[in-house]
C-alpha cells in the first residue's frame, strides 16, 4: 500500500513539474569559470525564513572573503521565496536550474522540499536542507536530498524518552495539517510504542489558522480530553497563536503538560516576554549548540543582529537561533565540497539535457552532480552549530543531540539533554517549572472530565449474590423511577480500591438487565463499554482474551483459574474385604513368609532336644505350622527348651506385638473414618464417556469447554446458582443431572465446595484463566491506578476482612484438593527394620546351631572312616541331626502350670 501511494505521488509530481517546465522555457545560463552559482529556497514570509536568509547571506559573504576557500572563485547565491507553497517552490527551483545553480540550500519546509527534492534528483543537483524534517524525505527515495539536521524520527525518540521519564503514557498530538505535522505522526507513534506509550488523540490545525480557529481547537477538542499531555509540532508562527489562546483559556497551568518540538523550541530566544509568558512551564527539545566556538559565535551573532535589524526594522526583538546557524553551516558545507573538487580538478559545472535521468522532464541536468553530492556527504568540519559530519548512507547528521528546555517566566532554562549515545539525562539540580509555579510533576490526565460522573455497570443475576446482589428498593416502581440496593464482594472491593486512590472518582452503579441471565450475558455486558453506554463494569466479570480486544481489564482481584467439581462416593462403607486394607499386599506376603520362616527356625533348633517337636512326619508338620501361627495369638502350648530358640522367639514375639498393634490401629481408623473418593477422576473420562457437564449460565465457560477442551456442546448444561449445582450433581448423569461442574476457582471454592466438602470435591488440573477483574474502555487511564490499588489491597488485612464477610472463611473449611479422608495402607517401608531384625537374629542362631552340630558330629566316638563317599557322609549327618538328643537333668526343674502363666507375656517360653 505504501509503495502504491508513493508511486502515485511520484506521477503527480512529474505531471506538475512537466507543466512548470513548459511555463519556464528560456535559455540555459552559461557557467562562468570564475564563479559558481548556488540557490536558496525559503519561506521569506515567516520569521524563521527571514532569520535564515540573513545567515545565508553572511555565509556567502564569509566564503567569498576567505581566500583559503574556492581558490579565488566567486560564490553566487540566488535566494527565492517559496511562500510555503509547493508549486511556487518548484517553479523557483526550475528557474535556478536553468541559471546553472549547482546546489540548492533549503527548502525550509517539508511540503516544498518534496517537490524540490524530486527536481534535484532528476537534475542531479544536491538539495541540502536546513529545515525540512519529515522522515519520508530520505536519501533512499531522493538520492540528491541531504539533510543538515536530523529528521523528526530522532527528536520524537527524545520526546518519547521524556514521556517515559515522567511516567506518562498517553499523549495528544497537536500538529500542523500539512507535511510538517502529518509526516511526524508515524515517527512519534513508533517512538512512543517503544516506551509503552501511545497517541490517544490527534488534533490537526490548518497551517494558516488564526486565533478564532485555535480557540475552537482548544475548547472543542483539547479541553474535553482526559489526557493532559500535549505535544505541539507546528510552524512557529501558528504555535505562538496556539499558546496565546491556550493561556487566555487557562490551559497553561500545572494540570497540563505541553511539549514543543525543535522547530519551535529553537526559536525561544527570539520571542518577546509576552509570548514567553503564555508558555510558562512548557517543555521542549532543542538542538544542542556546541560550546567549542563561543568566541566565533559571539562575533557572528553581533554581525547577524546588525544585518537582520537593518533588513527587518519591525522585528527588533528577534534573536539568532540554531536553525540560522545550521543554514550558515550548510552554505559552508557546499563551498568546502566545491573547493575540494576544484583543487582536485574534478569539478564539472556544465549542465546538459542529455545528462538527466528523467526523460519526461526536459530540463538541464548537472554533469558534476554525482561528485558534488558525494563530497558534501564526506564533509567534516566544525561549524557554528557544532561538528558537521554526515552519514554517507542516510545523508543526515551522525551525532545528533538535543537540550531539554523548560520555559520559565521571560526565558527558558536547560534541564537536561538527550543523545543517541547517552539517552536522556535530566539534571537533578534543575527544578522543573510545571506552570503556576508548581514543582509537582503533573499526573498527565484527569478523571473524570469536569462535572462527569462515571456510569458503572453491574451484572444483575439472581444466583451467586455473594459477588453482586441487586435488590430493587421499590419492587412495584417502574424501571425509570426504580432505585436499587447493590452490595456484594465485588462492590466492597471496588469501594476499598477507590479509597486507596489519591483523587475522587464520582460514580453511580447501574444494573444491567433484569436479573434473568441468558447465554452470552457477560459478553453483552462487556460490549456495553465499547458502545460507550457504561464507563466501567464492576462485578464477577472474567478476564478472557476475546474481550480484551475492545476493553481493558484491571489486575484480577480474585483467584485465577477454571476448576472441575464432582460428587464424592464413600468406598469404605460396603467393602467386604475391608479387613485386608490395613496392610498392603506386599506387607501381607512378607508377614506370611516370616511366620513360616520363624516356625522353621524354631523347629530346627528344637527338633533334637524337645519331645514336642518330635514324632512322625505328619505330626512334625502340624506342629511346625501350628507353632508358626500360634505366636500371633499367644496360645502356643509347645515349650522352648533351647537357649537359641528362646532368643529367636523373644525377638519374633516383639515383632508380632508391633504388627498386631499397627494392624489394629489402622483397621480401627478405617472403620471410624469415611473413605471418600471422587466419583469422576479426570476430565478425559468425562469427554470419552460423553457425560453431561454443568457450567455457569451466561459466562464464557461453555464456549471455553467446547473450543479449548473439545467438549460436545450437546452435553453442556447451564445453571444459575450454587443450589442448582448441588441438585444437578446429586441427581447424577443418569437421572437428569450432571457428572461435573465447571466454574471459576473463586466461585467453586468459596461458594460451593466450602459448604459441601464431604459431598463434592475438586479434581483434575486448574485451567488458567484471567480471574475476575474490573472493566474499563480501551486505553482508559484509570486502569493503571486501579490495578496498583488492587495489588495494594490484596496484600492488606482489609482484603481478608472482605472475604470473611462474604464467604464465611472463618468457619471450618475442607481441603480444596480432596473432599474427604482416605486412610492409606501400611507397607513394607514402615516395617522393613523389624523384619531385618528378626531375620538377622534367626539367621545367626541357625548358623551357630549348625556349626555346633557339625563340630559334635565330627568328634563323636563312633566316627566313621573318612574314606566314605560325600553322599554317604551327608546321609549319615542327616541321620545324626534327626536323632533324639535329650540330655539328663542337671538341676531341679520347676514346671509352670497353666494357672501360673502370666498374661503379660506375649509368648510362652518354658524350660524343660
Amino acid at each position: 500500500m505504501g509503495s502504491d501511494v508513493n508511486g502515485g505521488r511520484e506521477v503527480v509530481l512529474q505531471i506538475l513539474l512537466g507543466v512548470l517546465v513548459l511555463l519556464c522555457e528560456g535559455s540555459q545560463g552559461e557557467m562562468d569559470v570564475s564563479s559558481v552559482n548556488i540557490g536558496a529556497i525559503m519561506a521569506l514570509d515567516t520569521t524563521s525564513g527571514k532569520i535564515a536568509r540573513t545567515a545565508i547571506e553572511l555565509a556567502v559573504a564569509d566564503v567569498n572573503r576567505n581566500t583559503s576557500v574556492l581558490n579565488g572563485t566567486l560564490l553566487n547565491i540566488d535566494i527565492r521565496d517559496s511562500t510555503q507553497n509547493a508549486l511556487t517552490g518548484a517553479s523557483a527551483t526550475l528557474e535556478m536550474l536553468r541559471r546553472g545553480c549547482v546546489s540548492i540550500v533549503g527548502p525550509q519546509t517539508s511540503v516544498v522540499a518534496e517537490f524540490v527534492a524530486h527536481l534535484g534528483s532528476a537534475a542531479h543537483v544536491p538539495i541540502v536542507t536546513f529545515g525540512a524534517t519529515n522522515p519520508s524525505l530520505s536519501m533512499h527515495r531522493y538520492p540528491y536530498f541531504i539533510r543538515m539536521l536530523p529528521s523528526d524520527t530522532t527528536q520524537m525518540t527524545a520526546i518519547a524518552e521524556l514521556i517515559k521519564k515522567y511516567r506518562w503514557r498517553d499523549v495528544v498530538l497537536v500538529y500542523a495539517d500539512d507535511d510538517l505535522g502529518t509526516g511526524a505522526i508515524p515517527a512519534l507513534n513508533d517512538a512512543l510504542t517503544a516506551v509503552q506509550g501511545r497517541i490517544v488523540y490527534k488534533a490537526a490545525v490548518p497551517p494558516q489558522a488564526d486565533a478564532s480557529v485555535m480557540q475552537k481547537v482548544i475548547e472543542d477538542q483539547l479541553m474535553r480530553l482526559e489526557t493532559r499531555v500535549f505535544i505541539v509540532h507546528m510552524h512557529p508562527d501558528s504555535a505562538l497563536i496556539l499558546f496565546s489562546e491556550a493561556y487566555k483559556l487557562g490551559v497553561i497551568s500545572s494540570e497540563y503538560v505541553w511539549i514543543i518540538t525543535d522547530g519551535f523550541a529553537g526559536l525561544l530566544n527570539s520571542f518577546n516576554a509576552s509570548s514567553l509568558q503564555s508558555m510558562n512551564g512548557v517543555l521542549g527539545v532543542k538542538r544542542k549548540i556546541s560550546e567549542v566556538n563561543q568566541t566565533r559565535l559571539k562575533e557572528f551573532s553581533a554581525r547577524w543582529k546588525d544585518r537582520f535589524r537593518s533588513q527587518n526594522p519591525a522585528l527588533q526583538s528577534v534573536e539568532l537561533n540554531f536553525h540560522a546557524l545550521v543554514a550558515y553551516d550548510t552554505v559552508w558545507a557546499i563551498a568546502k565540497a566545491i573547493d575540494y573538487l576544484l583543487r582536485m580538478e574534478l569539478f564539472n559545472g556544465n549542465f546538459s539535457v542529455a545528462s538527466t535521468s528523467t526523460k519526461f522532464l526536459n530540463f538541464p541536468g548537472f554533469e558534476g552532480g554525482k561528485q558534488l553530492r558525494q563530497q558534501i556527504l564526506y564533509t567534516d568540519f566544525v561549524g557554528l552549530s557544532g561538528p558537521v559530519r554526515l552519514s554517507h548512507k542516510k545523508g543526515e547528521p551522525l551525532e545528533p543531540s538535543y537540550d531539554i528546555v523548560n520555559v520559565v517566566e521571560n526565558g527558558y532554562k536547560v534541564i537536561g539533554s538527550w543523545s543517541n549515545a547517552e539517552g536522556l539525562l535530566v539534571s537533578l539540580k534543575q527544578v522543573v517549572n510545571w506552570g503556576d509555579g508548581s514543582k509537582e510533576v503533573p499526573r498527565g490526565w484527569v478523571i473524570p472530565a469536569p462535572g462527569k460522573i462515571l456510569r458503572i455497570g453491574v451484572p444483575w443475576e439472581r444466583g451467586f449474590t455473594e459477588f453482586i446482589s441487586v435488590k430493587p428498593v421499590h419492587p412495584n416502581a417502574s424501571a425509570q423511577n426504580q432505585n436499587y440496593t447493590i452490595t456484594g464482594f465485588s462492590i466492597d472491593v471496588f469501594n476499598e480500591v477507590l479509597r486507596r486512590l489519591d483523587y475522587e472518582l464520582p460514580h453511580v452503579f447501574i444494573p444491567y438487565g433484569s436479573g434473568n441471565i441468558t447465554a452470552g450475558y457477560y459478553d453483552d455486558l462487556v460490549y456495553q463499554i465499547y458502545l460507550q453506554k457504561f464507563d466501567a463494569i464492576v462485578g464477577d466479570v472474567a478476564v478472557i482474551a476475546n474481550r480484551s480486544k475492545y476493553v481493558d481489564f484491571t489486575q484480577p482481584y480474585t483467584e485465577t483459574g477454571l476448576v472441575m467439581a464432582v460428587a464424592n462416593i464413600d468406598e469404605g462403607s460396603s467393602d467386604p474385604l475391608a479387613f485386608l486394607h490395613p496392610f498392603s499386599p506386599a506387607m501381607w506376603i512378607t508377614t506370611l513368609v516370616f511366620f513360616l520362616f520363624t516356625g522353621a527356625i524354631i523347629w530346627l533348633l528344637e527338633h533334637r532336644r524337645n519331645r514336642q517337636f518330635r514324632g512322625n512326619p505328619r505330626k512334625q508338620l502340624v506342629t511346625f505350622i501350628w507353632f508358626s501361627f500360634s505366636t500371633l495369638f499367644m496360645t502356643q502350648s509347645e515349650r522352648i527348651v533351647s537357649g537359641l530358640g528362646r532368643a529367636v522367639v523373644i525377638i519374633w514375639c516383639f515383632v508380632v506385638f508391633v504388627l498386631v498393634s499397627s494392624y489394629t490401629a489402622s483397621l480401627s481408623s478405617m472403620f471410624t473414618q469415611r473413605e471418600i473418593v471422587p466419583e469422576i477422576q479426570s476430565v478425559e473420562f468425562l469427554i470419552n464417556k460423553n457425560l453431561p457437564i454443568g457450567y455457569r449460565q451466561g459466562s464464557f465457560i461453555g464456549d471455553y469447554l467446547e473450543q479449548q477442551l473439545n467438549v460436545n456442546r450437546s452435553v453442556l448444561r447451564p445453571y444459575s446458582s450454587v443450589q442448582e449445582y448441588a441438585t444437578a450433581l446429586s441427581k447424577g448423569p443418569n437421572n437428569g443431572g450432571v457428572a461435573a461442574i465447571f466454574d471459576e476457582q473463586s466461585v467453586a471454592q468459596n461458594l460451593f465446595l466450602s459448604t459441601g466438602c464431604n459431598d463434592y470435591t475438586k479434581v483434575g488440573p486448574t485451567y488458567r484463566t484471567g480471574g475476575f477483574a474490573f472493566v474499563f474502555p480501551k486505553g482508559s487511564l484509570l486502569v493503571s491506578d486501579i490495578s496498583k490499588a488492587i495489588l495494594n489491597l490484596s496484600e492488606s488485612k482489609e482484603m481478608q476482612d472482605i472475604r470473611n464477610k462474604w464467604f464465611n472463611t472463618n468457619k471450618s473449611k475442607c481441603n480444596a484438593e480432596h473432599g474427604g479422608v482416605k486412610s492409606s495402607s501400611l507397607n513394607l517401608n514402615n516395617f522393613w527394620g523389624l523384619f531385618l531384625l528378626t531375620g538377622s537374629v534367626s539367621f545367626l542362631t541357625l548358623t551357630y546351631y549348625f556349626g555346633r552340630l557339625l563340630y559334635r558330629f565330627g568328634h563323636r566316638k563312633d566316627n566313621p572312616s573318612h574314606k566314605k563317599s560325600f553322599s554317604t557322609r551327608l546321609r549319615t549327618f542327616a541321620i545324626y541331626a534327626d536323632q533324639k538328643d535329650i540330655p539328663p537333668p542337671k538341676r531341679k526343674r520347676y514346671e509352670i502350670g497353666p494357672s501360673e502363666t502370666t498374661a503379660s507375656l506375649p509368648c510362652e517360653i518354658t524350660a524343660s
